[in-house]
């Protein structure tokens, strides 16, 4: 009989511990994604990206070469109130984390208590009567066997769950990263826009006080004397709009820098490359790898919230199963006082139990189609940020080949009508062209000089919207 009821219990041991391991061997795969062919890069579509994984650039605002660009770059990753918030947000994970941790370890505590009761006849011990005082102090302890591996997949949730604020800071440093760089190059943009009206203020203003030279000589009449202060009129029109775009995007820069408020109104924001040599930067490779999407922080939140809801619903589906606590106690207990901590008064105690929900199951039903359709929302939503991101890199790649074929095309048109410019001075000198003809000159040259200075800073915002897009550069070198 005594063999026979150890073989069961080894049976039924056998039968828990399978369980056991079964339950605790499910481990999350993110599904698969289908990548894009490799098609090679051509001038009528924008490359695509593609070929073997090349090393990450994540610092990519250094590929422009611009001490003051990565300094300022440098100064709102470490001052920028998004950033700072998305960091608390990291440490509130790792405190979650590491209380997931700890239900993984005995709780024990120190404690001490005095009771004041009068037993009943029927539980109280011989020679006990009337109202009594029971003094205790000691240690308890409570642990809760994790024989179905719940509290390690409640720990696994809170991991993924880390990593996934990781990213979601990640995320927002590369925006403000790119935001930064953006409102640097739409600065020098202003300046170079401030400094051509400038200059044309002054070429005109000579051209009016050569006309009215040539008025007062006999030369020429009014209207050509008209037109000359007209033409200077507009400049200054365009000037104090300009210089308060200017300050405006010095204060949106300051701020974005999370400088504080006096360094806001004081608008001081260095300078250092101009636009031109900015944006003589290395082209886009003709390929790039499929993975570098992967390294996207965005992707790789969804993923990790992917894998902790994942988590989450194999810990609810574990409370299905009966649960294991075993408590103790090791300490004193006395009627008085006065002898609570003398060695008779020592007691402890140990106890175990099981416990296996019956009513409670429809309510852990619930809860496990609850975190099924959280985990199905949360593949939904992996997904969709895998579809985003080729999305984005696919409008930032066409966005960044239209800048770079309309800055060439700007920058012939500029060369076009400097020549024409030139040629008409010579005619007008000539007396063959007319001071209307060298004003109309005059104008299509500053307007082509203007839409230059436009197209070379969305040359540059174009390539900061690929590096965005691509979740950081690449090493130049390996496609050489």
């Amino acid at each position: 009989m005594t063999n026979s009821i150890s073989s069961r219990q080894r049976l039924a041991l056998a039968v828990l511990l399978a369980l056991g391991l079964s339950a605790c061997a499910s481990t999350y795969r993110a599904p698969a994604l289908e990548l894009p062919v490799v098609e090679p890069a051509s001038a009528e579509s924008a490359p695509t990206i593609l070929t073997e994984a090349t090393p990450e650039l994540t610092s990519w605002w250094q590929s422009f070469n611009d001490p003051v660009l990565t300094a300022l770059v440098s100064e709102a990753l470490t001052h920028n109130v998004d950033v700072l918030s998305a960091m608390q947000s990291v440490e509130q994970s790792r405190s979650t984390l590491r209380q997931a941790w700890l239900t993984l370890l005995p709780d024990i505590s120190a404690g001490g208590s005095v009771t004041r009761q009068q037993p009943s006849d029927y539980t109280a011990q011989p020679g006990q009567s009337g109202i009594s005082n029971v003094y205790s102090a000691g240690f308890s302890a409570s642990y809760e066997i994790d024989l179905w591996g719940r509290a390690w997949k409640a720990r696994s949730a809170a991991s993924s769950q880390l990593l996934a604020s990781q990213y979601a800071r990640d995320t927002v440093r590369s925006s403000i990263a790119a935001q930064t760089a953006s409102s640097y190059f739409a600065l020098l943009r202003l300046d170079a826009q401030l400094a051509l009206l400038q200059q044309t203020q002054r070429t005109r203003s000579e051209a009016l006080e050569l006309q009215q030279v040539r008025n007062r000589a006999g030369v020429s009449g009014d209207y050509e004397l008209q037109l000359a202060q007209a033409e200077l009129a507009a400049i200054d029109a365009q000037l104090p709009a300009t210089r308060s775009a200017l300050t405006q995007a010095e204060a949106a820069l300051a701020v974005l820098l999370g400088r504080s408020p006096r360094a806001v109104m004081s608008g001081q924001i260095e300078r250092g490359g101009a636009l031109q040599s900015l944006a003589a930067t290395p082209e886009i490779p003709a390929g790039l790898p499929a993975d570098l999407l992967v390294r996207r922080p965005d992707v790789r939140q969804a993923e990790a919230l992917l894998a902790a809801a994942d988590a989450s619903l194999q810990e609810t589906r574990r409370r299905y199963f009966p649960t294991l606590g075993i408590t103790g106690f090791f300490g004193n207990e006395s009627l008085t006082f006065s002898t609570l901590f003398d060695q008779a008064a020592r007691s402890w105690n140990v106890a175990g139990a099981v416990t296996q929900p019956i009513v409670g199951l429809a309510r852990t039903r619930a809860q496990v189609k609850a975190a099924q359709a959280a985990r199905e929302q949360a593949e939904l939503a992996y997904a969709q940020a895998a579809r985003a991101a080729y999305g984005d890199v696919r409008s930032a790649l066409a966005a960044h080949l239209a800048a770079r074929e309309t800055l060439q095309a700007t920058q012939r048109r500029v060369d076009n009508q400097n020549r024409v410019k030139a040629i008409v001075e010579q005619r007008y000198e000539g007396g063959a062209s007319s001071y209307l003809d060298l004003l109309n000159a005059e104008r299509d040259r500053l307007a082509a000089e203007s839409e230059l200075i436009s197209a070379l800073q969305n040359r540059l915002t174009a390539l900061v919207g690929v590096y965005q897009a691509l979740g950081g550069g690449w090493d130049a070198a390996a496609f050489e």
